[in-house]
């Protein structure tokens, strides 16, 4: 019988350069699961920690960079694990960063690439990323007053 686990979190990167944003991916090293694929930040949520804090963890651990805004972006990630046979919930989080500020790949790695949306959503693997990026560039990266209620204090 497959399990629902929501033991995970999805957390986008992005920064506005000249007003228009930008995702940051990863492409990961060969030799991991799913290796050279571009990706956005996920990570298993620890011990006592919330879900924002796991994807602010995850963020830093990952990128190196501290965000400047935390938004819940009103989205689930959802995908099945055949090898365990869950379903896994991952609640996504959306975080801003200077538009300047200096990446520090995580080992797991080897490369990075500021995108826009068209840019990002061809790069991406999974479906619910894809639709992650295009959720936020449409309701949060815009700035608009709309984006003002999904921001986290």
């Amino acid at each position: 019988m497959v399990r629902i686990v929501a033991d995970m979190v999805d957390a986008y990167v992005f920064r506005k350069v000249n007003a228009l944003p930008q995702f940051l991916l990863f492409r990961r090293r060969a030799d991991l699961a799913f290796g050279n694929t571009w990706q956005s930040v996920h990570s298993k949520i620890l011990g006592n920690e919330t879900a924002l804090e796991t994807a602010a963890r995850a963020v830093r651990e990952r990128s190196g960079l501290t965000p400047v805004d935390r938004f819940s972006a009103d989205y689930v990630n959802q995908f099945y694990d055949s090898t365990t046979d869950n379903l896994i919930l991952a609640p996504v989080f959306a975080f801003t960063v200077e538009p300047r500020a200096r990446i520090h790949l995580a080992d797991e790695y080897v490369d990075f690439a500021w995108c826009d949306r068209e840019e990002a959503t061809a790069r991406l693997l999974w479906a619910g990323q894809r639709e992650a990026i295009r959720h936020i560039d449409e309701i949060i990266a815009q700035g608009d007053s709309e984006a003002e209620y999904y921001r986290i204090l």
